[in-house]
């Protein structure tokens, strides 16, 4: 008999499955997939199966996998495998089996097999596969089940399909696990009517009907837009050997709200809570997501204090859900305060909402000057977070503290995001030399417009006499000069030109001659 273990059995490997049934209910080891080396422990796992056929069978009761040996054989030897299938070298691979007068049973090639299919390499585990006979071994129920396994992952289901119709007509039984895996990777590829045919068959041949076969049909339904199907069938599961459970509703929930019917899936949820079952988080979060959808972002935001009171915590997909709906339907007061809440949670913002965020306070900044600060906040956030602010972020940025007059923090900014690499626009530039300069600070708006050049940009005439014009105020004709001799140089004709100063000139004369 196989020895029972405490360490987590093939179902916590084979999880991939997104079911609450494993593949292999009893196979008899976990394989760990470590960078490209695969390790054999110690643990209970096998296929449940019953052999009406006359063909020699080979059990997973043959292998003893207490043995050292066999263990440290099996992980060579998948590592030995794994590295020349980097080099595709397929020859060799199977001559190294050839070689290995140890590996003769057909529950060590179930072993290597499972082991290939966990590891994702799908084509070696199809060509051992197929040299099989040539290592005078029959397949037996558990090799036909892992070669469906290996089929689904592949994502060819009409291969997976073919080989379940293999073992049923060589008198192998695998059990509903295996049939629940096929209909689950027919579902996620929209191929419902052919998972239908599956879970038929399973009835067919005598197998009892699962909860979890029955989930993979109900999101499948829903996944191609056949809600009115799946929340027939989730009625009719009530009351019967096959109770609905929250997978059952949570899939129906998300068909629902992605047809625009959330008020049906609130009703679901309202049913979940009456029947005594604890609501999860994914089946709020596809409630929040159903109300973005259909423009009812306030709603999907209520959600989240709803979730307190079922004692469910919101978790960050939660928060970011609702802070997308709130912002894609433009509700920016409220998307501010829930943005809040999460940096007060400790809570990671999507970068991108982020960025939308600081966007739209931008622009509600010049009809209410408080927001200003807080896009502000929101940015200098999102800078913690590494070169993560793309370039309009930057801009819109720069240009709401303009208009602000906030000058001190736009030349900051401005000359930051040059540094980043980024090419701002010409307009941008002019709007800080333009602030700048009505506030006084022409060196500075000087330095912003030979940033401007030096970044490949152009400044504009406006540019131009602006600063000519609070360079002549200030005195500064060499400066004034200078600056207009590198327009014309550039093609560009300021309308103001530098002023001389008619008293200092003469004065300058006397004191020549003098």
């Amino acid at each position: 008999m196989v020895m029972s273990s405490s360490i987590p059995t093939c179902y916590h490997v084979l999880q991939s499955c997104i079911l609450n049934t494993p593949l292999f209910t009893d196979i008899a080891t976990k394989i760990n997939i470590s960078t490209g080396s695969i390790r054999a422990r110690k643990i209970s796992l096998s296929l449940s199966a019953t052999y009406p056929s006359p063909i020699t069978q080979t059990t997973i009761n043959d292998l003893n996998f207490e043995d050292r040996a066999t263990r440290f054989r099996i992980k060579g030897l998948v590592q030995r495998i794994t590295t020349l299938s980097s080099s595709n070298n397929k020859t060799q691979m199977l001559q190294i089996l050839e070689k290995d007068p140890e590996f003769q049973t057909i529950s060590d090639f179930n072993l290597l097999l499972m082991a290939l299919v966990i590891a994702q390499k799908l084509d070696i585990c199809l060509s051992i596969f197929a040299k099989l006979p040539s290592f005078q071994l029959v397949p037996d129920c558990c090799t036909h089940s892992i070669m469906i396994r290996c089929h689904c992952e592949k994502n060819d289901m009409d291969e997976a399909k073919r080989a379940l119709d293999t073992a049923l007509e060589k008198g192998f039984r695998p059990d509903a696990a295996t049939f629940t895996v096929l209909i689950s990777s027919l579902c996620k590829r929209g191929r419902v009517n052919k998972a239908r045919e599956a879970f038929e068959a399973m009835g067919r041949k005598g197998y009892k009907a699962s909860v979890q076969a029955k989930n993979c049909l109900l999101k499948g339904l829903s996944y191609v837009g056949k809600v009115d199907e799946a929340l027939e069938m989730l009625m009719g599961m009530k009351g019967t050997s096959l109770e609905p459970d929250i997978y059952s509703y949570t899939a129906v929930m998300d068909g629902l709200c992605k047809v625009g019917r959330s008020g049906e899936a609130m009703e679901l949820l309202d049913e979940v809570v009456g029947m005594g079952l604890v609501p999860s988080v994914v089946m709020f979060n596809t409630l929040i997501q159903g109300y973005s959808r259909e423009g009812r972002p306030m709603e999907g935001a209520a959600v989240l204090e709803l979730m307190k009171k079922h004692e469910c915590i919101p978790d960050c997909v939660s928060y970011n859900t609702v802070l997308h709906g709130l912002l894609k339907w433009n509700e920016v007061l409220a998307a501010l305060r829930v943005y809040k809440k999460m940096v007060g949670l400790g809570l990671e913002v999507d970068v991108r909402l982020m960025g939308t965020l600081v966007r739209r306070l931008c622009k509600r900044s010049r009809r209410k000057n408080s927001l200003l600060q807080d896009a502000y906040d929101v940015f200098e956030k999102m800078k913690e977070r590494g070169p993560v602010v793309d370039q309009p972020t930057f801009e819109v940025m720069i240009q709401a503290l303009c208009v602000g007059k906030r000058f001190d923090h736009a030349f900051a900014t401005v000359n930051e995001m040059v540094e980043l690499g980024y090419s701002p626009e010409a307009i941008t530039f002019e709007k800080v030399i333009l602030g700048l300069c009505a506030g006084g600070r022409v060196d500075d708006a000087v330095s912003t417009l030979v940033l401007l050049h030096a970044s490949g940009g152009i400044p504009s005439k406006i540019s131009y006499d602006m600063l000519i014009k609070e360079l002549n105020e200030a005195g500064r004709l060499f400066c004034g000069c200078n600056l207009f001799g590198s327009a014309l140089k550039l093609g560009v004709f300021p309308t103001r030109e530098p002023r001389l100063n008619v008293i200092g000139w003469e004065e300058l004369q006397v004191t020549r001659l003098s």
